[in-house]
């Protein structure tokens, strides 16, 4: 019985994506507008240095790049770029990774 019941599922399932092209699109993912060497070139303008880091995350729920910029003196500038719109999202000095802001606030680990 359960072999029926797997197969008539994955039928069910491939059927509604079929029928609702969008819903099958809304899971996969999307090469965002700005490459990675673009958010890097934004961080730049605003603080010169070496980059630590750059790679493509999530800032409210949409794709931003985290990239990291070690200046002159040796900080750590973070920056959270949107990757659809290049607009600089957050931007601190990284003097303590524990409490990186995720969404525009800070978190502790109380």
């Amino acid at each position: 019985m359960k072999l029926v019941i797997l197969p008539s599922l994955l039928a069910v399932a491939i059927g509604v994506l079929a029928a609702n092209p969008t819903l099958a699109q809304s899971t996969s993912t999307v090469a965002p507008a700005l490459t990675a060497e673009d958010a890097i070139a934004i961080a730049l303008k605003v603080q010169p240095g070496t980059i630590g880091e750059a790679e493509l995350d999530e800032f409210d729920g949409k794709p931003a790049y985290d990239i990291e910029v070690i200046n002159d003196v040796g900080d750590e500038i973070e920056f959270k770029i949107d990757a659809e719109t290049g607009a600089i999202l957050n931007q601190w000095t990284d003097d303590d990774p524990s409490n990186d802001p995720i969404s525009g606030a800070a978190t502790s680990d109380d």
